[in-house]
């Protein structure tokens, strides 16, 4: 579903693109958004072992990474383009460190309010311990968007990650 998301957002991503990567981690959206030559790359991440891990891997003066959680993505102040969120916990990090419900929620709705017309917002829902509740309330709140195009991505066969594709209209 990564690769599903990065083709999604692509359309949006041009020389003057803002974007947030809402869940950093080990960088792979990050670097993704920075070689497509956009002009800035917001990041959010709450664990600071995971920061300097993933900013040493990745120095370039287009990415603005914040320690704090995604819920504070109100801190910017200018229209963006594309968000992405991987909501679960950091690849090779510590599981019991995850994305919770309520804040992930606030964080989408913020989030909303951020992009541009046409600007596009890809979430991608991994399993965890608080997995469900999280999707049902950020389901259940991006399905009432009247401001938004809302798609679900999601295998019938089996259990996989799964991407809910937004655009402002």
């Amino acid at each position: 579903m990564v690769e599903r998301s990065h083709d999604f957002l692509k359309k949006v991503l041009h020389p003057q693109a803002i974007c947030i990567d809402a869940t950093l981690g080990n960088g792979k959206d990050a670097q993704y958004f920075l070689a497509q030559k956009v002009k800035k790359v917001y990041a959010f991440e709450i664990q600071e072992d995971v920061i300097e891990k993933t900013e040493k891997a990745i120095s370039n003066p287009r990415l603005f990474v914040y320690h704090k959680g995604h819920e504070h993505m109100d801190i910017i102040h200018e229209p963006v383009d594309a968000i992405l969120f991987n909501f679960g916990y950091c690849p090779h990090g510590n599981p019991e460190i995850t994305t919770l419900p309520d804040t992930s929620l606030e964080a989408v709705q913020k989030g909303i309010q951020l992009l541009r017309e046409k600007g596009r917002m890809a979430l991608v829902f991994y399993a965890h311990k608080q997995a469900n509740q999280e999707q049902k309330a950020i389901e259940n709140y991006v399905s009432t968007l009247t401001s938004c195009d809302v798609c679900k991505v999601q295998m019938m066969n089996h259990d996989a990650p799964y991407l809910i594709e937004i655009e402002k209209k």
